[in-house]
């Protein structure tokens, strides 16, 4: 079972999280010529082995009871969310434009708060409804230049990436109570299978795998570990608000690493998506009070 943790402690887990996913763009500027299969291949592959020995080290020899906690069920949904939604986000970006990607995928926040009531019990409330309203106003204003009306099939399956977004985040706070990193490895490993047989993602060079393994430890599974971790304690939602900080942050990398420089409606766009994260945890943070307080009454009694 997991030990309690803090609502404060989840949040600045989920976000360091959004700070290593956010390096994608600096790293695939190291790879310019590899295509998003081959990426997606071997960075899934390494994201496996690492969350693979961490679990062995963190558990030895409890590591087959560990996984043996994590019901089927949730090992398979998982699992199988990440690996569809990795290959998903690939697809789409063959099909449609970055920006409509981009923008249509910002709306699994939205999808994460309609889902989290089935899923957890979780009844989010309308300012946390209006936070991821403006959440994806904040990318709509970010990527407008570049958005179009684009391949209708393309955007339904960004679409559809964003719901198995939302479905991987209220399948983690589901089944908070468990370690879900072994679904995580079942995951990268589906991702590395689908992407070099399917997508033709094997064939990289001995240079461009050095950098895709750690690309596979630093950006996927050292995020994916503290996400998966933020889910004991803060909602479904929360969570997927703050993990949009990474349309803020990603660009910021690039400017830095390659000097790539930010658009104005990008620090426009940027402020709103931060301020609609800010309401979100403050929000997340009076509820987490109340539910403590009502735990401590309950417990009085």
């Amino acid at each position: 079972m997991a030990q309690e943790q803090s609502y404060s402690t989840g949040v600045m887990l989920a976000a360091m999280a959004t700070v290593g996913w956010s390096l994608s763009g600096a790293f695939v500027r190291h790879l310019p010529g590899l295509t998003g299969w081959q990426i997606n291949c071997w960075r899934g592959l390494f994201m496996a082995l690492a969350l693979l020995v961490w679990l062995a080290v963190r558990y030895r020899l409890q590591l087959p009871a560990r996984v043996a906690e994590v019901p089927k069920l949730a090992l398979i949904a998982a699992g199988s969310f990440f690996a569809l939604g990795s290959t998903l986000y690939v697809t789409a970006l063959t099909m449609a434009s970055t920006a409509n990607v981009a923008c249509l995928t910002a709306t699994a926040p939205i999808f994460t708060a309609m889902l989290s009531r089935a899923f957890n019990g979780e009844n989010p409330s309308k300012a946390t409804w209006l936070a991821s309203f403006m959440a994806l106003g904040g990318v709509a204003f970010i990527v407008r230049d570049g958005m179009q009306a684009g391949n209708l099939a393309g955007n339904l399956v960004a679409l559809s990436c964003a719901i198995c977004w939302a479905l991987q985040v209220n399948t983690l706070r589901r089944f908070r109570n468990v370690d879900m990193v072994p679904a995580m490895v079942l995951g990268g490993i589906g991702v590395f299978l689908v992407a070099g047989f399917w997508g033709g993602g094997f064939d990289v060079t001995s240079r461009e795998m050095a950098i895709l393994a750690i690309m596979g430890v630093v950006q996927l599974a050292v995020p994916i570990g503290l996400f998966a971790r933020s889910a004991r304690s803060v909602p479904a939602v929360v969570a997927s608000l703050i993990v949009l900080l990474d349309t803020v942050l990603n660009p910021m990398w690039s400017y830095l690493t390659a000097g790539e420089k930010a658009a104005p409606q990008d620090f426009i766009g940027g402020a709103v998506i931060v301020a609609a994260v800010m309401i979100s945890v403050v929000l997340g943070q009076r509820s987490a009070q109340v539910n403590a307080q009502a735990r401590a009454r309950h417990g009085a009694v």
